[in-house]
């Protein structure tokens, strides 16, 4: 594995030549939207494949990962093309290793709208370790404003990512609301509706983990909010879920 910086005058091809791999290896695995305009200063990640495989008739990814002694996910993240893995074919041509490729171990969360593009999301979920989907928002009675998940849901847990649900002082018209959220931080009673639903919701959905993402908080209501946090970390941990993030501004 090697990073080159982009020089005056290069081309996708000079590179290509000088490090001994192709435009098209260059473009898939640097996500370029237009490879014949780079720019300089650019910097580029160059991957010599190690080992190659060339698929048979009948096989599947999970089959060839497991006869190459890798993991189906890693097998996805060296072939970034391949945006099923349901959807292989005879004679294609997957890289099973690279060289110089040094391993980490790290978790990796993802954020998606649930109209995100659905060959996007399949083509990154090999990458993530947890998929956050923006967003729930809530009503004055501690109501969740429910959205449309459970297929990224589905997706994720296919792809092997934990599904995290992700909850914003959102209103019906889905605008952020710093006044909504001042009315669950200082009502008990709202709070325990929506922490009541919320867990509902996880267990329901197939959710791991929450991620808290209030924006705007007045600074008046900094301590309460603490406590609110605190409790529903809590009430999380009580049920065997996921320990939450808490994003804040």
């Amino acid at each position: 594995m090697q990073i080159y910086k982009v020089k005056k005058g290069d081309t996708l091809t000079k590179i290509a030549k000088a490090y001994r791999t192709t435009p098209y290896s260059l473009t898939l695995y640097n996500q370029l939207s237009n490879p014949d305009n780079l720019s300089v200063g650019e910097h580029l990640l160059i991957l010599n494949p190690k080992e190659i495989y060339y698929v048979k008739q009948g096989e599947t990814l999970a089959q060839i990962a497991e006869n190459h002694g890798i993991s189906l996910w890693k097998l996805l993240q060296n072939n970034p093309q391949i945006v099923n893995y349901d959807l292989i074919y005879p004679g294609q041509r997957l890289v099973i290793s690279f060289e110089d490729s040094p391993e980490r171990t790290i978790s990796v969360i993802g954020y998606a709208y649930p109209n995100i593009d659905r060959d996007i999301l399949r083509q990154t979920l090999p990458y993530l370790t947890y998929l956050t989907i923006f967003s729930y928002g809530f009503t004055n009675e501690g109501e969740l404003l429910k959205i449309d998940d459970e297929e990224l849901i589905a997706e994720a847990k296919r792809y092997g990512a934990g599904a995290i649900m992700l909850v914003s002082a959102l209103t019906e018209n889905g605008a952020f609301s710093n006044e909504l959220a001042s009315r669950l931080i200082n009502s008990p009673e709202m709070q325990n509706s929506f922490i009541k639903n919320v867990i509902e919701n996880m267990k329901e959905k197939g959710y791991i983990g929450l991620d808290m993402d209030f924006e705007f908080i007045y600074p008046q209501d900094a301590a309460a909010y603490a406590k609110l946090i605190s409790r529903l970390k809590n009430r999380l941990n009580e049920e065997g879920f996921f320990p939450f993030r808490c994003p804040c501004a």
